[in-house]
């Protein structure tokens, strides 16, 4: 009596994975394994075909098995292969993940709040001590999701409280106790001030700290089309004449284009002698009462300013773009260092991808 429609469905089924494995270990292996050991995996596939054409249950199981053998004599099974799948999916995942950055997106923090209240920088409130919700695991989610949690530098030593030092990347300042460095980061309060002693373990500073929007820029559109007034750009500030940059990036508004004479008459954005009012965000810079309009570069800057004055007016040439922070109260701009030339263009910021706020999302 012949096998039944389920044994022989089971059989083909089996019969379909076995094949394309050995066909894929032959492909695989082939310009290194032996001839005698290929000619024996072509046989045990030909007796495999031929058991699942007789539908003999127990012939087919004999054919399996020396199929399976002659697979493993041409390709070995090496030792920890589900621990050598997993490395090389990371392998694969980290390697599109890096020439995604390289090529499409980028990822850029925001350090300040020039910005602001479109996307937001690091900032820092006075908290003393921790609650509840800033102990393990409740403070983990905090950070995680929201980017916000209890931040505390304590003593490592006994001493005194001395040489406030900027630190390189400009983001903190460097105290000493008893010749130990602590890192404080820039506007944390602090509990002990210069000169004064503290205990080892005793609160230095502390606060609560919120993590900058982090967003991705687009490093492609621009390859393919011109920047338009009201991107949120991402340039780069390696070959901007003008001293104390921090950070080789910054990031602001596109506010003035190519061949165009800008001014401000506060709170107004002024292009060849209009007001600007589109798109947009140069309407919402004026009218919305969170934000405070274009004000005029403030003195004490390191070098005269290029636009200080409701009469200061500044050409752009040919490949020139003027960025503008959304903050003109708290932000080191084109108004203090000029236009930037259009190779020195990132991209565009598309979305805040962390952390979730009320910006979460497309950037507008």
């Amino acid at each position: 009596m012949g096998a039944g429609f389920w044994t022989r469905r089971r059989l083909r089924k089996a019969a379909k994975t076995m094949l394309h494995h050995a066909a894929h270990a032959r492909a695989m292996r082939e310009d290194v394994a032996s001839a005698d050991s290929l000619a024996a995996l072509d046989a045990a596939g030909q007796r495999l075909r031929e058991a699942l054409a007789a539908a003999d249950p127990e012939r087919f199981d004999a054919a399996a098995t020396d199929l399976d053998a002659a697979c493993r004599a041409v390709w070995p099974p090496r030792p920890m292969p589900g621990v050598r799948e997993n490395v090389e999916i990371l392998v694969v995942a980290l390697g599109v993940a890096m020439a995604l950055r390289c090529f499409f997106i980028q990822p850029f923090r925001i350090p300040t709040g020039s910005m602001q209240p479109t996307m937001f920088g690091v900032k820092i409130t006075e908290q003393s001590e921790a609650r509840w919700y800033d102990r393990f695991p409740v403070s983990w989610l905090g950070w995680a999701v929201f980017g916000e949690g209890y931040v505390e530098v304590r003593a490592k030593r006994s001493g005194y409280v001395e040489g406030a030092v900027l630190s390189p990347d400009g983001d903190s300042r460097i105290v000493h106790v008893s010749g130990v460095p602590h890192s404080i980061r820039l506007h944390m309060p602090q509990r002990a001030g210069m000169g004064a002693f503290v205990s080892k373990g005793q609160v230095i500073a502390s606060g609560r700290v919120k993590i900058g929007d982090h967003v991705f820029v687009d490093k492609v559109r621009y390859n393919f089309s011109k920047a338009k007034r009201g991107d949120i750009i991402v340039f780069d500030t390696t070959r901007i004449d003008y001293p104390n940059l921090s950070g080789d990036f910054y990031i602001k508004r596109l506010a003035g284009l190519p061949n165009e004479t800008i001014a401000i008459r506060p709170p107004y954005l002024v292009a060849d002698d209009r007001v600007v009012a589109d798109p947009f965000p140069f309407h919402r810079l004026v009218h919305d009462t969170n934000y405070h309009g274009y004000v005029l570069a403030s003195g004490g800057a390191a070098r005269p300013p290029k636009l200080a004055a409701a009469e200061d007016r500044l050409s752009l040439g040919g490949d020139e773009y003027l960025p503008l922070g959304d903050n003109t109260l708290s932000s080191l701009d084109g108004r203090y260092f000029g236009p930037v030339k259009r190779g020195a263009l990132v991209g565009p910021a598309f979305m805040v991808y962390w952390p979730v706020s009320e910006r979460w999302g497309r950037v507008r």
